[in-house]
């Protein structure tokens, strides 16, 4: 009995994926720790989250804020060791190791110079940054913003080089390794926040002491890991000691479009950040427990459209678009699933689980009521609207999902993200609505693009 449904369990996997050039084993090799990884990297934020509130609505608002911001400068760089993982995984399709060598080196030096230079040019204009994107927010939420902006800052330099040794990683399949160091890197920051926020109530700084205490103690083992794996790259340090310009500007040259979508995408966030602040404290803190019990939901559809990227691009590599479109459409597939599944699971649990944060009770209810509705949006439309752009970015396609991120962020979520919450006064259950209902607008729109042709004639190599 127990084996004919092993049996049974298998075909399944064959069936849907498996193709001409990769076996399920394959897949699923290449995906479980790109899924562990973001179960550790949510889990963790979800735990810090939940930390920080013992600072108070002050402290989870700080951090709030400045988040959004983070993303957006974090998203920058490592869009463009995304554009090194592409590179690297079209060359590994076609088993071109001379040249997977040399993306490594314009892969990790195009990631730390792009990070750098945000660093160093955000650092300079901090002050006037938070105050023209969140002024409207109390004295002490900005005391702890510009704390928190400043550590984050200095962690950029560390978090860029593996970024951009995990992007070289990932693009080979080696996704395990890419799991250990992230792992360990999460594991050493939530030890030292326990640490500084817990037991010595250090609140923000406490946060950023052990942002960069984790970031740079983990970068130095990333190179040390690159070298160890290098074989699998056909790798010479002689390649790496110093920056090959020509290298560089090549992948940044395919990361541009990443880049530019990640910008637009991130910064209407920011906009949207911007509107909730002008709500009150309550609104920021309620906003940031809202999205990190809903971000539970989404590791597994998040590590699906990273793991996707190496898996089509490798596929374009070999030439073979079969492979590429029946793996894509069965990564969409395990997203719908996975979705129903976590939700569902997550629902009754639910007042368990504000206990951890202890909101003002007048927002549960309002949290809750945004949570219903992502449930419900969650499982029609975020898989096409996120997932499905992966497949269209490893196969070159990235200028499409730029325009339409842009499009849809700047016209639908913003300006009908202001009307309804803002100028009606729905407040953050509208922006909420609004902004499950833009989901459903970029799933329709990368449907229709991954069921025509255009999206893999795009040549990068």
């Amino acid at each position: 009995m127990i084996t004919s449904i092993k049996t049974k369990f298998k075909d399944i996997l064959a069936r849907f994926f498996s193709g001409e050039g990769m076996s399920y084993r394959d897949v699923f090799s290449l995906l479980l720790p790109v899924v562990v990884d973001q179960f550790f990297l949510i889990g963790f934020n979800f735990i810090n989250t939940a930390m920080i509130s013992s600072s108070g609505a002050a402290a989870i608002s700080a951090v709030n804020i400045v988040g959004s911001l983070n993303a957006l400068l974090v998203q920058l760089f490592t869009s463009i060791a995304l554009g090194g993982t592409v590179l690297i995984a079209q060359y590994y399709g076609q088993k071109n190791y001379k040249m997977i060598c040399k993306m490594v080196n314009g892969g990790v030096y195009a990631t730390v110079l792009v990070a750098t230079t945000a660093a160093i040019l955000f650092m300079l204009l901090h002050s006037p940054i938070l105050a023209l994107l969140f002024g409207a927010a109390s004295p002490a939420v900005i005391h702890g913003a510009r704390i928190y902006m400043i550590g984050i800052l200095f962690s950029y330099v560390g978090e860029s080089t593996i970024e951009g040794v995990n992007g070289c990683l990932r693009g080979i399949g080696r996704t395990k390794v890419s799991l250990q160091l992230s792992l360990l890197m999460n594991t050493i920051y939530l030890l030292f926040n326990f640490l500084s926020v817990t037991f010595m109530h250090l609140g923000v700084f406490g946060l950023t002491l052990s942002l960069n205490i984790s970031r740079y103690s983990i970068a130095v083992l990333a190179i040390w890991t690159l070298y160890r794996n290098r074989a699998h790259f056909g790798l010479n340090f002689k390649t790496l000691r110093h920056v090959d310009l020509g290298l560089t500007k090549r992948v940044l040259k395919v990361s541009v479009p990443f880049a530019a979508e990640s910008t637009f995408f991130n910064g209407g966030k920011i906009i949207m950040q911007m509107m909730i602040v002008t709500l009150g404290t309550a609104m920021i803190a309620a906003n940031a427990i809202a999205s990190s019990w809903i971000q539970l939901s989404e590791i597994i559809p998040n590590a699906l459209s990273v793991a996707l990227v190496p898996i089509v691009g490798q596929c374009i590599g070999r030439n073979n678009i079969g492979d590429a479109k029946k793996l894509t459409k069965s990564f969409l597939g395990l997203g719908t699933l996975a979705f129903l599944a976590v939700n569902l699971g997550l629902l009754p649990f639910f007042s368990i689980g504000m206990r951890l944060f202890a909101p003002a009770p007048a927002t549960i209810p309002i949290i809750f009521h945004i949570y219903l509705v992502v449930i419900v949006m969650h499982a029609l439309f975020w898989s096409s609207s996120f997932v499905l752009p992966s497949a269209l970015r490893a196969a070159g396609d990235a200028r499409f999902t730029t325009v339409v991120s842009l499009i849809s962020m700047w016209s639908f979520r913003i300006g009908f993200g202001y009307l309804i919450g803002i100028v009606l006064g729905y407040g953050i259950f509208g922006i909420f609505v609004v902004m499950s209902s833009e989901w459903a607008i970029r799933a329709i729109v990368f449907q229709l693009r991954f069921h025509g042709g255009r999206w893999y004639r795009n040549k990068l190599i």
